[in-house]
C-alpha cells in the first residue's frame, strides 16, 4: 500500500498549458470562509444567494434550484476535462462511471418490468443514453455494446441465483471495476494505475462492511476485487469476524481510521455515511499530492476530483439548508477540502 502518492507523479510537458490553466482555476475554488458563511446563513435562500460571489454565479441568472446550478458547473468543467485530457484511456476511464450507472438503471428496469425513462439516465457516459433506451425496447434491433452487454448477461444470471437486488448492485460494480482497472493500465500512468488500486481497496472495504452488516455471504469470491492494496483473501478470511475487530489488522496503514471509525459507525448507528465520507477523504488526500507537480495528466484528473468534491460539499450544505438540517449535522457530513 502507498501512504504518499506524490512520488508517482511524472512530469509530462504535453500538459504544460493545461496545468497552467488549472493552477489559476484552483485559486477560484470556494474557500472555507465562504463555506462558513453559507453554513451561518439564515435559511436556504440566503445560503444559495452566496453562490453569486463564486464561479457558480455565472450559471445562476434566475435559477432558484441549486441542483441545476451545480449541474451546469459540472457540465462546464466536464467539457474542460474532455478538451484537456489527451489520453483516450484516461478519458474513457473517467466517463465510464456514467455508463455503469446507466447499465444499472437498464438492469433494474428490466427486472422490475418497468419502462426505462431517459430521466433515469446520465448523459455524460461514453455510450449515448438513447442506446440504453433502444436496447431496452424489444422492437429495436439494437444490443448494448461491450463490455456492458456481457455485464448485463452476467448480472441477470447472478440475480436469478441470489434474488438479492442490493447484492446485484455490488456485483455489477465488481464486474465494472475489474474491467476499468485493466483499462487504466493501458494508460501506462503509474499515478492513475495506483489511484485505481486505491479505489479498488476502498471499494472492497465498503463492500465488506455491507456484506457483514447485512449478513449476506452470497458469492464472496465474485464480489471482492483483485488488484487492490489489501489482498482479496483478507476479506474472505475475516468475513466471520465482527466489524469492530477488523481495524486491528490494519494498524499503521492508511486504512486504520477508515475501518476503525467507519465500521464503528456502521455497527452503532446502522449508517454507512461516515465510512463513505472517510473513503472520499482518502481519495481527496491523494489528489492533493499532485499540487506540487509541474505538468501531467494526473493534475488534470486530480483537478476534476477536486471539482467533484467541491460540488458534493455545496450540495450537502444547500440540501441541508433547504431541509432545515441543523448546522452541526451538515458539518459532520462535509468531506475534506482539496
Amino acid at each position: 500500500m502507498i501512504a504518499n502518492f506524490s512520488g508517482l507523479v511524472r512530469d509530462d510537458q504535453e500538459y504544460a498549458y493545461e496545468t497552467g490553466v488549472i493552477r489559476v482555476l484552483e485559486t477560484r475554488f470556494v474557500d472555507q470562509m465562504h463555506l462558513n458563511r453559507m453554513l451561518e446563513a439564515k435559511g436556504y435562500n440566503a445560503a444559495f444567494s452566496l453562490l453569486h460571489d463564486t464561479t457558480y454565479g455565472k450559471h445562476m441568472k434566475d435559477k432558484t434550484d441549486f441542483d441545476a446550478v451545480l449541474e451546469d458547473e459540472y457540465k462546464y468543467f466536464l467539457a474542460f476535462f474532455e478538451k484537456s485530457c489527451k489520453n483516450e484511456y484516461v478519458l474513457t476511464y473517467y466517463k465510464s462511471r456514467y455508463d455503469i450507472h446507466n447499465l444499472k438503471m437498464f438492469v433494474k428496469s428490466g427486472l422490475a418490468e418497468t419502462e426505462l425513462d431517459s430521466s433515469m439516465l446520465s448523459p455524460y457516459g461514453t455510450i449515448p443514453a438513447d442506446i440504453f433506451i433502444k436496447a431496452f425496447d424489444p422492437e429495436e434491433e439494437i444490443s448494448l455494446p461491450e463490455p456492458y452487454k456481457t455485464f448485463n448477461d452476467r448480472a441477470l444470471t447472478f440475480y436469478e441465483e441470489s434474488k438479492d437486488i442490493e447484492m446485484l448492485d455490488i456485483y455489477l460494480d465488481s464486474l465494472y471495476f475489474r474491467w476499468r482497472h485493466e483499462l487504466i493500465k493501458k494508460s501506462k500512468n503509474l499515478f492513475l494505475i495506483n489511484l485505481d488500486r486505491e479505489n479498488l481497496t476502498l471499494t472492497n472495504l465498503k463492500s465488506f462492511a455491507r456484506i457483514v452488516y447485512f449478513k449476506n455471504n452470497t458469492s464472496l469470491e465474485n464480489i471482492f476485487l483483485d488488484s487492490g492494496f489489501i489482498e482479496k483473501s483478507f476479506f474472505t478470511e475475516h468475513f466471520s469476524e465482527g466489524l469492530n475487530q477488523i481495524w486491528h489488522y490494519l494498524k499503521n496503514t492508511p486504512y486504520e481510521r477508515i475501518v476503525k471509525d467507519g465500521y464503528s459507525s456502521v455497527v452503532k448507528e446502522g449508517s454507512f455515511t461516515l465510512l463513505e465520507k472517510l473513503c472520499e477523504n482518502r481519495m481527496i488526500d491523494i489528489a492533493r499530492s499532485t499540487k506540487s507537480a509541474i505538468f501531467g495528466v494526473e493534475i488534470v484528473y486530480s483537478f476534476m476530483m477536486a471539482k467533484e468534491n467541491e460540488i458534493r460539499t455545496l450540495r450537502i450544505i444547500l440540501s441541508g439548508k433547504k431541509n432545515n438540517v441543523p448546522r452541526k449535522i451538515i458539518e459532520n457530513r462535509l468531506p475534506e477540502r482539496y
